[in-house]
């Protein structure tokens, strides 16, 4: 292991002398041999290592028995250790984002807090790119996602990249190094942990040298993307103009290389990854013409020849509310009435819905929608902040061009309602509301 350990510093670079390499620690046994690893090489490469161990909150006190085992190993071996926490699952719920990225996430976001100069090493394996081509592959996913896990991206480093995981226990074996074990990656309830214990030992009996082949077309893919990343580049050099992107000369290229050189307009515009379907949409324009919306409301159109982002500023509006079907300029808004003694209707209630219910008698005169204006601000329900709309916006990311698109729903009192945003505090439902007015939208996605 060690060997392979050393080709893949060596291959990529990875470690100079007088660098800091921060170990990422969990306590398992890739992250010790990781570890371990670097301490016999951190005179041979004249390196300093420090180790980090993040504690995710989920497994209590097997997390807490893993935690100590970390302070332990680090304290005999003299490396200097630190240590983070976070909620993890109540951070994921916050933003609305799953808990394995929320926690990759926070991980990443401690280990550069930490040691902001140095590099952060990982223990990912072979084994773990070979997970990783899999659930990609599943997806649908290009070149590049089927390039796997990269050895290097950044100032993170994997020098344990071309050993399987068999290779890391034999190590750990052969010099008695110990670790502990994550309960949860017994458990197929994770898609990673599925195609670990499932798919890949079919792979095995179907090849029974699966990891080295692996490795080779792993290697292969990489090279294949690299090249294509820079020959896309240069199409976009010689597209680029001082408005926008020549829309002939990204027609006449290779179908693969209009592709990745459309990526990165998009990533260029919005700062964002795009999604296949933006790509797919953007092509589609370049041939045809017109325009179309892609990340963060941003729209990308062809005009006289050249591909360039849209700046088209919505203009103000305004409508009367009614109740029932609201067909309002850029999204459709349904209104629906509930009286509380209404038993049958009642029923469809639940906590949730209460949370985003309007009582229709703390209402002020008559309601209308419209866009912004002005000094628009909302207190919205259980925040305990009151904020001005366009600073609500600018969080958000919303560009000025579209903020007009968002429906604002106003008695003479102010801001009722705002489409992707919720209830106004002053008017909310609470336990003494007698009738409830809801709102769903359809059409346009909001904040």
């Amino acid at each position: 292991m060690k060997i392979k350990a050393i080709r893949a510093i060596e291959r990529h670079q990875m470690l100079h002398p007088g660098d800091t390499v921060l170990a990422a620690l969990s306590g398992g046994a890739d992250s010790m041999a990781l570890l371990h690893v670097l301490y016999e090489l951190k005179e041979e490469y004249n390196i300093n290592i420090i180790a980090a161990h993040f504690n995710h909150g989920i497994r209590g006190e097997e997390a807490k028995r893993d935690e100590d085992f970390c302070v332990e190993v680090c304290k005999s071996l003299g490396v200097e250790l630190f240590v983070g926490f976070a909620d993890i699952p109540a951070l994921a719920k916050e933003k609305g984002i799953g808990v394995e990225e929320c926690g990759r996430k926070e991980r990443y976001a401690f280990f550069e807090r930490t040691a902001p100069e140095a590099k952060i090493a990982t223990a990912h394996t072979l084994s773990d790119c070979v997970e990783t081509f899999l659930f990609n592959l599943a997806r649908g996913a290009s070149l590049k996602g089927l390039g796997s896990i990269p050895p290097v991206r950044d100032n993170i480093i994997r020098p344990l990249i071309y050993c399987s995981r068999d290779d890391i226990e034999k190590y750990c074996n052969d010099n008695s190094i110990a670790f502990v074990t994550d309960s949860t990656n017994l458990s197929d309830e994770y898609t990673r942990n599925s195609i670990r214990h499932n798919i890949v030992p079919q792979l095995k009996k179907i090849n029974p040298s699966f990891d080295s082949a692996f490795e080779r077309c792993l290697c292969n893919l990489r090279e294949d993307e690299e090249l294509l990343d820079v020959l896309s580049l240069s199409v976009l050099e010689n597209a680029k103009t001082e408005n926008g992107w020549l829309a002939e000369n990204l027609n006449t290229v290779h179908p693969s290389l209009k592709r990745r050189a459309v990526a990165k307009i998009i990533e260029e515009v919005t700062a964002e990854k795009p999604q296949a379907h933006h790509i797919e949409a953007v092509c589609d324009i370049l041939s045809n013409g017109g325009s179309t919306q892609i990340v963060n409301a941003v729209s990308l159109c062809v005009y006289n020849g050249v591909l360039a982002r849209e700046e088209i500023e919505a203009e103000e509006w305004e409508q009367a509310f009614i109740l029932g079907t609201n067909f309002l300029p850029y999204e459709t808004v349904i209104s629906s009435f509930y009286d509380k003694n209404d038993k049958i209707n009642i029923q469809k209630f639940n906590k949730q819905l209460l949370a985003k219910a309007i009582d229709y008698d703390k209402i002020k005169g008559v309601l209308i929608f419209s866009s912004i204006k002005p000094g628009d601000k909302i207190r919205p329900k259980g925040r305990g902040v009151t904020k001005q709309l366009r600073r609500i916006f600018n969080e958000n990311h919303i560009p000025p061009s579209h903020r007009n698109r968002i429906s604002v729903l106003r008695d003479e009192c102010g801001v009722v309602w705002v489409s992707g945003v919720g209830v106004d505090e002053r008017v909310s439902a609470d336990e003494n509301t007698e009738r409830f007015l809801l709102f769903e939208t359809v059409g346009e996605r909001q904040i």
